[in-house]
């Protein structure tokens, strides 16, 4: 993505601020004079959150920003409490503009384009997909994950708001966070290979199917279910039943045409078949209603015996616990208990009931007892409701014959005919009815063999799945094996620490950079493997800055050589000298700069960098390098700070 940025406005309460970016520019001033808030307030347009200086809070109204993006000429507009940005771009000769969140959203702000936050608004008008990497999960269920603009940004912002700051939150405790910086560094250092995507593309495709086949096989499983086709040879039964049925159908209708003598009038026979399913149907609906009062009953039965068992564990603890206690009180009105004869109880007076007869039942037995009349009753249960179920189904085919019948005989009351030529007819339509049974029980039988299929498919793409797994660990060696990019970050991370002059950094040094966390190490001296240089223990907070300084350019250098546009070409650089004197370390601070400026105008001369520090370190004479430089100072009009006209002690 070519992004560059033109001017940043600030609007105040009392005034509106102008802050052009070139190329090179370079913001220095004493503390309080808003510098840092410029690279802030660029972000916040860009999306990010930032927590504002007591002078921004009072007098900060809105921030906006004009850029282009790969020649697209946009701004960027925010006010300061909202979660939303106004972007507006050219596009066709035409304004367009658009409220868009700046990091959550739920709807498309773009019809059909995707485009939901500002990330993927910023890839659209560069004309670029957004990229996609594996979530970092380790587990068959791993899928895409697209990054957004902000997980690329963090390696173009380098914010020191921290004495410690963050390495890129490459080495942060929320794990999450701390995967999808390291996602986002593989991604801008190329560490896949297209063969890799593929696969993992693949990979992707066929679990969503495999997934897609199963959730249809569950839902048409539990459809047949309802449907009494899970008994396939009951319902293969009723296939042949039904073929049977027809076979005599077709017979007697055949004997009909062929016998001249009047037969009984079909009216007759559909009254009789109707008078017939009418009782059978009353009598399942009879059978149907004892049998549903059965499974109340069963199931207060159970609840019974669920509640006896209760009150026996109650009644047993009950027991243990009052039974050794030998009270001197009465334990309603707390009045001393009189003397008591033997045998009586000390409480009530009355004798005492102790049965110890032999075969007494224990407390386990009566409980076994009770488990199995529990697993009994539970049985019973799924017998009767399996019963209700079948009734039910033949309740539904009695109605619907039924329903056939009653308008076949009203029919036939209307078209009155001779008793040979009705009963004829009649042949033919339960023939007719019959075929038309069949051809839906044949039309569903082939459902079962449908829910197979797509089992099988399902097993067979779990197939397909494990060997682009297996295919797709052997590219993840393979690319794992290829270091080019990773070595040259170390290579050229190593050539600004020197060039930095950075204590104890010497040019026949090796870098050794993790592939899994990118986290860099540099072993010094003769004992490398104890004497270890990492962000970790890179000193006090001003070596960490330049430290993490360095690794940045080192990696736009990579990308530059590249001439990939993956990671936008800028450099924010907010005070890399933290904690390191002019005074007592001269020689790292112009060190550092010359690097800066040497790459400004060499390697990164499409890289534009804005650099915000404390004191301004000129571009040395043998360098040539276009800059510009803007001094912040409180109570100066001509060197006036991010807020002119605000006199208050604030930072």
């Amino acid at each position: 993505m070519r992004m560059v940025f033109k001017k940043l406005h600030l609007s105040l309460r009392k005034s509106v601020e102008r802050i052009d970016l070139p190329g090179v520019i370079y913001f220095f001033g004493p503390i309080g004079s808003g510098k840092s808030s410029i690279g802030r307030l660029i972000d916040f347009c860009l999306g990010g959150n930032s927590a504002w200086t007591p002078a921004l809070q009072s007098e900060m109204v809105s921030a906006a920003l004009e850029m282009s993006v790969n020649e697209v000429p946009v701004t960027l507009h925010r006010d300061r409490d909202s979660n939303q940005v106004m972007v507006a771009w050219q596009e066709g000769g035409e304004t367009l503009q658009v409220l868009i969140p700046a990091k959550k959203g739920t709807n498309e702000v773009l019809p059909n384009s995707g485009v939901v936050i500002l990330s993927d608004l910023l890839f659209h008008l560069a004309s670029e997909d957004p990229p996609y990497v594996r979530r970092r999960k380790g587990t068959p269920d791993e899928r895409l994950e697209r990054l957004s603009f902000r997980d690329l940004f963090r390696f173009c912002y380098l914010d020191q708001e921290g004495m410690d700051n963050v390495f890129f939150r490459l080495d942060s405790d929320n794990y999450p966070v701390r995967a999808k910086s390291v996602d986002a560094l593989r991604y801008v250092l190329g560490y896949r290979t297209e063969q890799v995507a593929e696969l993992e593309s693949r990979l992707q495709e066929a679990r969503e199917q495999r997934l897609g086949l199963l959730s249809g096989a569950q839902a048409l499983a539990k459809a047949l279910m309802d449907a009494g086709l899970d008994d396939i040879n009951a319902y293969d039964a009723k296939i042949e039943l039904t073929k049977a049925e027809i076979e005599q159908a077709r017979a007697t209708a055949q004997a009909a045409r062929q016998q001249r003598a009047p037969a009984p009038h079909a009216a007759e026979e559909l009254r009789g078949r109707a008078r017939l399913l009418a009782q059978e149907q009353i009598a399942l609906d009879q059978a149907r209603a004892d049998i549903e009062s059965r499974i109340g009953e069963l199931e207060r039965y159970s609840n019974e015996l669920q509640m006896l068992s209760v009150r026996f564990q109650r009644t047993a603890s009950a027991r243990m616990v009052l039974g050794g206690v030998n009270f001197s009180s009465c334990p309603r009105c707390t009045q001393a208990l009189p003397n008591r004869s033997v045998g009586l109880c000390i409480v009530c007076g009355q004798p005492e009931y102790i049965t110890e007869a032999d075969g007494a039942l224990e407390e386990s037995v009566v409980n076994e007892d009770l488990r199995a009349r529990q697993a009994e009753l539970k049985e019973t249960l799924v017998r009767t409701r399996a019963q209700s179920r079948a009734l039910q189904q033949r309740a539904i085919e009695i109605a619907a014959e039924r329903s056939a019948v009653d308008h076949s005989l009203e029919v036939r009351l209307k078209e009155y005919d001779s008793a040979f030529l009705s009963q004829a007819l009649q042949h033919e339509r339960t023939v007719a009815t019959l075929e038309q049974r069949l051809d839906a029980m044949l039309r569903y039988r082939k459902l079962p063999d449908v829910l197979q299929e797509q089992q099988a498919q399902a097993d067979a793409l779990k197939i397909d799945e494990a060997e682009l797994r297996t295919k797709l660990e052997a590219a993840k060696k393979a690319a794992f094996n290829d270091r080019r990019n990773v070595e040259l970050l170390g290579e050229l991370f190593l050539d600004c620490l020197v060039r930095a002059r950075f204590p104890d950094v010497r040019i026949d040094y090796r870098v050794e950079i993790d592939p899994v966390t990118f986290y860099p190490k540099i072993p010094l001296g003769v004992e490398e493997a104890l004497v270890v240089l990492s962000f970790d223990n890179a000193g006090s907070g001003g070596m960490k800055a330049l430290f993490k300084t360095c690794y940045a350019l080192a990696l736009h250098r990579v990308c530059a050589r590249a001439k990939d546009s993956r990671l936008p070409p800028v450099l924010i650089i907010d005070t890399p000298t933290k904690n390191v004197s002019s005074v007592e370390n001269p020689e790292v601070i112009n060190a550092f700069f010359r690097l800066i400026y040497e790459l400004a105008a060499g390697e990164l001369v499409e890289t534009q960098f804005i650099i915000i520090d404390n004191e301004f370190n000129a571009v040395p004479k043998d360098i040539e390098l276009p800059i510009s430089s803007r001094h912040l100072v409180k109570g100066d009009p001509n060197n006036p700070p991010l807020i002119p006209y605000l006199a208050g002690d604030f930072s």
